[in-house]
């Protein structure tokens, strides 16, 4: 009885589509597009609240198309009213109300079809088929980019009031389009890959950077590449798939010029949508694929990540203090993206050493250097903790180790830290240590910062050197927790630092500093991690002359 009764209802509704539709695209009639969206609405309403009357109106054979004829209509419709010189339309200044009667009645008609067909969609697979068969999604894409490329020619001020009927159809316009791919592989298949080629829609739509369709663009991106190897890849295959990957990552970075929301109303999806891909794809390869994406070509000297770059490794970190069973913890991210971008980051840091390797400092720049700069020092401090992370012997570590070898932690993490030394890790780390000393000398007692030999040249008070110093310390320390973490009991590992002329420099840390007094009792313990077991680092140490620093004294 149920099913007649919906049955009956929906050859109702779809009757009084047909009439609604038939007087609202044979000519320009703001009155009839205003009445046409009411009756809408009242369709969307009824099918939103009864799931039995939407699958049985969804499925009449002939609901689709007529809603893509409708939307085709509105397209058209929308072309002439929202251009330079239809009907003398929307001057920069006041839009002119005959024209804004237009405007806003042809874009209110146009999102309330968008509402029936989202709503006819909901969690009904085969009204999402039918929806993506009739091509709603092309019409769609062509009446939202048409909108976006409106509101780009016109100034912020301008028109405000047809803008925010405007914003409410690109909103609407961007929730049907996730609702007819939502948990649909079918409809995903044949949809997803439109937008990495054929449309830039999805990029335009987060160029709007309008808060709502930025939300809707995120979820719609989850649901697609949620569980699904072959469709994340488009995100780092194609150039508008890294152009939005760049786009989604920085949404969370504070000191992007293109952060324009609030971060953490979004946190989570981004976060979710990077679970997702570092699952489906390997992290080196999403890493490697944000280095297409440099900034401007004029400073590109002075940088070597991107912002994007340091917003994955922030997820990254958040991903793996989580104690989740990340990829990131996997050998192939560490011994290759990782910690070959900690080798580049450290050899692009020694060029500060000396003041005239930076030309745009003199040119006035320095504000365009601190930027590159400060992009790096954080990508440094960020790769540094990860490492001290996974090769260290804290719970997580261990955890991981554990899963990652199916047996005894101990001799996965032994194996990881060998892993490591064949990647040069520890030869970079020890680089570091030389540089950072170069750039933040010791305060030691008695001695000035300007009395250390091999300090750096660019003059004190420089904003340059002082955006380098910020957070020099911290690392210092983390690097130190990467040489103590991967001696511990790892021979390989203990005359690699030999090799690299490690300890000289780690006794050399063994002083006190006044302004980093952790940094004595970390070196102390990378010496004893160091000569554990290895009678060769012993008799090195034993054979030293240290200037100004007792080796009894550790």
């Amino acid at each position: 009885m149920a099913h007649r009764v919906a049955e009956s209802e929906a050859l109702r509704l779809y009757a009084a589509l047909e009439l609604i539709v038939a007087a609202s695209t044979s000519s320009i009639n703001p009155n009839a597009w205003v009445s046409a969206s009411e009756s809408i609405r009242e369709i969307s309403r009824a099918v939103s609240t009864d799931e039995l009357l939407r699958k049985k109106l969804a499925i009449i054979p002939a609901m689709f198309p007529l809603l893509s004829h409708l939307l085709a209509a509105i397209k058209a419709f929308t072309t002439e009213i929202y251009t330079k010189d239809g009907l003398k339309a929307l001057a920069a200044t006041d839009c002119g109300y005959v024209a804004w009667q237009a405007a806003d009645a042809i874009t209110m008609l146009g999102t309330a079809t968008f509402q029936v067909v989202r709503n006819l969609c909901a969690a009904v697979p085969e009204a999402q088929i039918l929806a993506c068969q009739s091509g709603i999604h092309k019409v769609l894409d062509g009446i939202l980019t048409h909108f976006y490329c409106w509101l780009k020619r016109h100034p912020e001020k301008s028109c405000a009031g047809i803008k925010k009927s405007v914003y409410a159809l690109i909103q609407m316009g961007t929730q049907t389009l996730a609702n007819m791919m939502a948990s649909n592989p079918v409809v995903q298949n044949k949809i997803w890959p439109r937008f990495f080629g054929e449309s830039e829609l999805l990029l335009l739509l987060l160029d709007t950077k309008d808060p709502k369709t930025v939300k809707y663009v995120l979820l719609y991106v989850y649901n697609c590449i949620y569980n699904d190897s072959a469709r994340s890849s488009l995100l780092i295959q194609t150039a508008i798939g890294r152009k939005i990957l760049n786009i989604i990552l920085i949404q969370i970075d504070t000191e992007s010029e293109s952060t324009t929301l609030q971060f953490d109303d979004n946190f989570d999806l981004i976060y979710a949508i990077f679970k997702a891909l570092i699952t489906n794809l390997p992290p080196s390869n999403l890493f490697k694929a944000l280095c297409f994406m440099k900034p401007s070509l004029q400073y590109q000297h002075l940088s070597t990540v991107t912002r994007a770059h340091v917003c994955f490794l922030k997820l990254a970190d958040a991903d793996m203090k989580a104690g989740n069973e990340s990829a990131l913890w996997d050998e192939s991210f560490s011994s290759t993206a990782a910690a070959c971008v900690l080798k580049v980051l450290t050899i692009s840091l020694e060029r500060f050493v000396d003041a005239t390797t930076v030309p745009a400092i003199v040119n006035g720049q320095a504000a365009v250097v601190e930027g590159r700069v400060g992009a790096d020092l954080e990508a440094i401090g960020l790769l540094l903790d990860y490492f001290a992370l996974i090769v260290g012997d804290e719970g997580v570590s261990i955890e991981s180790a554990a899963r990652a070898g199916g047996g005894n932690a101990a001799q996965v993490m032994y194996k990881r830290r060998c892993s490591l030394v064949g990647a040069g890790l520890l030869d970079t780390v020890v680089k570091f240590l030389v540089v950072a000393a170069k750039l933040e000398p010791q305060n030691v007692r008695d001695t000035g910062k300007s009395e250390i030999v091999g300090a750096s040249r660019l003059p004190e008070g420089s904003t340059v050197l002082d955006t380098i110093r910020t957070g020099l310390c911290m690392m210092k320390v983390n690097a130190m927790k990467v040489v103590s973490a991967a001696t511990f009991e790892c021979q390989q590992a203990q005359d690699e630092i030999r090799r690299v002329g490690g300890i000289p420099v780690i006794l050399n840390y063994s002083t006190m500093d006044d302004e980093n007094p952790t940094m004595k009792e970390w070196s102390a313990f990378a010496l004893r991690t160091l000569c554990d077991g290895n009678v060769e680092n012993q008799r090195f140490i034993e054979s030293m002359e240290i200037a100004g620093a007792s080796t009894s004294s550790e």
